[in-house]
């Protein structure tokens, strides 16, 4: 599906720069959907890997990978970062949430 995280000097970068999600999530909450785009792109190796943890349960990778993206900007939504968690965190179990409810949906078919 995807290439694991790259690496920069032999040390792992985040999955995803939580101070430039918490600014574009403040975009988000104000109504700015280029800023959705734009988290969409910084978490895009995020999105994936979530994704990467549901291959074989009868979606396609790009169905995978749009329904964790989905739940990603869901979460983006919804996040209060006055209770001092990480982004990404709070995103992962929306994620998985829409993935499950993709495939629920596809089983049901």
């Amino acid at each position: 599906m995807v290439n694991k995280n790259e690496t920069t000097n032999s040390e792992k970068m985040p999955i995803i720069d939580n101070d430039e999600a918490l600014r574009l999530i403040d975009l988000i909450q104000q109504g700015d959907s280029n800023a959705e785009n734009e988290l969409a792109e910084l978490g895009s190796v995020f999105v994936k890997a979530v994704a990467r943890q549901y291959v074989d349960k009868g979606l396609s990778d790009e169905e995978l990978i749009a329904a964790s993206r989905y739940g990603m900007l869901r979460a983006s939504h919804k996040f209060d970062k006055s209770r001092g968690f990480k982004f990404a965190s709070y995103a992962v179990w929306w994620m998985r949430e829409a993935i499950l409810q993709e495939i629920r949906k596809k089983e049901n078919n």
